[in-house]
């Protein structure tokens, strides 16, 4: 009977079900599949195309009955599907498939796309570095559910809806405050559960907590707390309304200091505001740096930052513009690296993928997940010139962090 390989078809579905299996922060974000091809870029060669995706919009409640219509702004966030990853085996193991069974207990196809998942994740976690808010002490263990708490508890004060909340901590963190609730899940479990149910731990706070070792990092910069250069820097929502970032001018940061993305300042005299009443909430409004920026000879620069200061109108967030001068103060110490747990809601970060084009030569086909979107496509193909046989998976996405006002970074206390 001569050797052959099963279907092209067959190796596409064992490649999805491994990644899908695999995934953690995957399917605890919107996701979206684009039936389509989106081609490389003319200049770099690099995969390309956006899509654009809606965030809600707000409205001030009238008071009495005279009617006070309202313009609909809806933000607009570009999605860049611009990630195309894969893995690529050649006959190894694989060499002898010749059913779907041997196939499903392929040791490489479970490792390959393993890392191809934890890719996955990583990329969507490196969204997390948008969000503005940060609670509890930057280095130190969330050590009980009382520290965990900061989290939701700053959701609710930020009208994040309690349905579809997720959190993902470091393994350190999540076995310092829950190795007894880790336990009893544990007893409950199947051996046959995926990444996403064995990284589950019970809900804590309307928030459904998970571990994972794709938690992003964060490294400050050689920045000092520094100080508003200018006053009269806030920002109306109709001029930010796609970006929903601004820029601001600050100064005394040390001449060269550095500032990296991903940082979290407050200042003084800013407070947050309750998002329905515009109330002040008794403490500072906290803003992310989007960009790495260095200060000038003098420890001036201009940062690009989020969320914009808004301090009028439905989409107000803080309870006064900023004063020239206003101190403004880091969360974590310059040169240091934390490691950045998040709770948010689920509508906050998007994974977009589409489906590659068929090769001409070789073999190959697709399989596609209706939940994540994400599509895997197979392609198997040799080469006469060093007599190499090759399997690739491939898949094509891009993430983006839609509304960093539904997340917060925590740390514990």
């Amino acid at each position: 009977m001569p050797h052959a390989f099963a279907a092209p078809k067959v190796f596409a579905n064992a490649g999805l079900h491994f990644l899908k299996n695999s995934l953690v922060v995957a399917k605890l974000c919107d996701s979206e599949g684009i039936e389509k091809f989106f081609a490389a870029d003319p200049g770099g060669g690099k995969p390309g195309g956006t899509v654009y995706v809606k965030r809600p919009p707000e409205f001030i409640v009238r008071d009495g009955r005279t009617a006070a219509p309202q313009d609909v702004l809806e933000g607009e966030v570009a999605v860049s599907i611009d990630k195309q990853k894969g893995v690529d085996v050649q006959f190894t193991s694989l060499e002898d498939t010749l059913s779907v069974d041997a196939l499903l207990k392929s040791k490489v196809m479970k490792s390959a796309m393993g890392q191809l998942a934890s890719q996955i994740d990583a990329d969507l976690m490196a969204r997390v570095l948008e969000f503005p808010n940060w609670v509890g002490t930057p280095g130190l263990l969330v050590d009980s559910p009382a520290d965990f708490f900061k989290a939701p508890e700053r959701l609710d004060e930020m009208a994040v809806p309690v349905e579809d909340r997720n959190a993902v901590m470091t393994p350190a963190d999540t076995y310092a405050m829950a190795g007894s609730l880790l336990a009893n899940a544990a007893q409950g479990g199947e051996v046959a559960k995926g990444a996403l149910q064995k990284a589950k731990i019970p809900v804590l706070g309307s928030t459904e907590p998970y571990m994972t070792q794709t938690v992003a990092s964060l490294t400050c910069g050689t920045r000092t707390n520094g100080t508003v250069a200018g006053a009269g820097q806030e920002v109306g929502f109709p001029a930010v309304r796609t970006s929903f970032q601004q820029s601001l001018n600050v100064a005394g940061l040390g001449a060269g200091g550095t500032v990296k993305a991903g940082e979290v300042f407050s200042i003084a005299g800013v407070w947050a505001v309750n998002p329905r009443t515009k109330a002040p909430l008794g403490f500072p409004q906290q803003f992310v740096v989007l960009a790495d920026a260095t200060a000038n000879g003098s420890g001036a620069a201009t940062l690009t930052i989020a969320n914009p200061i808004i301090t009028t109108g439905a989409y107000q967030n803080v309870s006064a513009a900023p004063a020239a001068g206003a101190a403004v103060t880091w969360m974590g110490t310059a040169a240091t690296t934390y490691r950045q747990n998040a709770a948010f809601h689920k509508s906050a970060l998007k994974l977009v993928s589409a489906k590659l084009v068929t090769p001409f030569s070789g073999e190959a086909d697709h399989a596609s997940d209706p939940d994540t979107g994400l599509t895997v496509r197979y392609w198997r193909y040799s080469d006469g010139a060093s007599d190499t046989h090759n399997h690739r998976f491939d898949v094509i996405y891009g993430t983006a962090n839609i509304d960093r006002r539904l997340g917060t970074r925590f740390s514990g206390t």
